[in-house]
């Protein structure tokens, strides 16, 4: 019996930050918007299509942004609604299939295989889910479909915005072959530099090379851009990626010298983390603390618990000592601070606190009013965030909470 050709859906949410900006405030459509750390060391998370067009792209640093576009609208990222439009968008791919992978906030790959049987065509589908997004968030959205999801990854870049284009196997070597090799996965500046001293500036010159050349030239990853330039791709989805941790990070607009401030927003951002836990219904058991000084020499320092916790007082103590006994300050001063937590498990079973039920008791309102008012409402030390600091929180399982890497946080 043969076998049957996979349907691999890919979505794309076009500028996503700052179209979310855009929608819900109108005076912003039609401009330049740019989200990102606003801070002399921040950088830009998205710029929408009208920034785009000065050149403005993401991971650029805010300071070059605003000097390619000083007449844009800079803005910091708000993570929360950024996350409630992207789960609403989920669940509409949740309609028509079980098998969903989150990659990011603003995208996310689906598995309509054997969809003929129950919803249609998948062809259909996806024009569907497409019009859906569009109707139910007033955003636009870029898909992709192919037999696999390397395709279909390339499939939602061909014609953004607001796109849609789907590669059978019968067209596959007529869409990749006139791609630059660099929109293949994996090959950024110096593996295209590389390739480029090969002589291979397009796919169809990758697929023109022998397998022992690239095998010889890049090792492993050589079978890898074997078999990409042909798309093939059996890497399957995973529609639930395990938590592997939960972190804070803040990059500080000037370095910060004093010790006491920087466990006063060590412990902060402990507090936080541990929310996020509870929230989660996770425990971890490996509590970490980060720090990068203003040479970008980062060090970690952690240490293991006896037992995994989601305990706010147990948390913020640990990271709090961590700092203070085994990372030094001296005069170099810090550029940023991160604490997160690790070995991450089910909040099936809990350690009893050391204290009796009171920090328990004390966690739970604090959530509760967290929950109703935001985590920056109320605050155990009584002192505000730092200002212009970019601050961002992330859930290692894969899906990033920001549109590109660099120091948003």
């Amino acid at each position: 019996m043969e076998k049957e050709t996979r349907k691999i859906g890919h979505l794309d949410m076009d500028a996503f930050f700052a179209a979310v900006e855009q929608l819900d405030n109108p005076t912003y459509r039609g401009k330049a918007v740019i989200v990102g750390g606003l801070g002399p060391r921040g950088v830009v998370a998205t710029a929408s299509y009208e920034a785009r067009a000065f050149g403005v792209g993401s991971a650029m640093p805010m300071a070059k942004a605003r000097k390619l576009c000083p007449h844009a609208i800079f803005l910091p990222p708000r993570f929360p609604r950024y996350k409630e439009i992207s789960d609403r968008v989920r669940a509409i791919i949740h309609d028509y299939t079980p098998i969903v992978e989150p990659a990011s906030l603003d995208e996310a790959y689906f598995d309509l295989t054997g969809s003929e049987r129950t919803g249609g065509p998948a062809e259909v589908i996806v024009r569907t889910i497409k019009a859906r997004v569009h109707a139910e968030t007033g955003l636009t959205c870029s898909v992709g479909l192919g037999p696999n999801r390397f395709l279909a990854k390339i499939a939602s870049e061909i014609e953004k915005p607001d796109g849609l284009v789907i590669i059978t196997p019968d067209n596959v070597q007529a869409v990749l072959d006139p791609l630059p090799v660099d929109r293949i996965a994996g090959v950024g500046k110096v593996t295209a530099h590389r390739l480029r001293g090969l002589g291979i500036h397009s796919v169809a010159d990758l697929r023109g090379a022998t397998l022992d050349v690239l095998v010889h030239e890049f090792g492993r990853y050589g079978r890898t851009l074997y078999q990409l330039a042909r798309g093939r791709d059996d890497t399957p989805l995973r529609p639930h990626r395990e938590t592997k941790s939960v972190s804070r990070e803040t990059t500080f607009p000037h370095d910060i010298y004093a010790p006491e401030e920087i466990e006063r927003i060590v412990r902060r951002m402990a507090r936080v983390v541990a929310a996020e836990l509870r929230h989660e219904r996770l425990l971890g058991r490996t509590i970490r603390v980060k720090v990068r000084y203003p040479d970008f020499r980062t060090i970690t320092r952690q240490i293991r618990m006896e037992a995994p916790t989601d305990s706010t007082y147990l948390i913020e103590e640990t990271a709090a000592a961590l700092v203070r006994r085994r990372v030094r300050i001296a005069d170099d001063g810090v550029r940023l601070l991160g604490v997160g937590v690790g070995g991450i498990t089910t909040a099936t079973t809990r350690q009893l606190p050391l204290f009796g039920t009171r920090n328990d008791a004390l966690d739970h309102v604090v959530d509760k009013l967290h929950a109703r008012f935001g985590v920056e409402a109320v605050r155990r030390d009584g002192h505000p965030a730092p200002e212009n600091g970019n601050e961002s929180m992330d859930r290692n399982n894969g899906a990033r909470y920001s549109e590109s890497g660099g120091e948003l946080g």
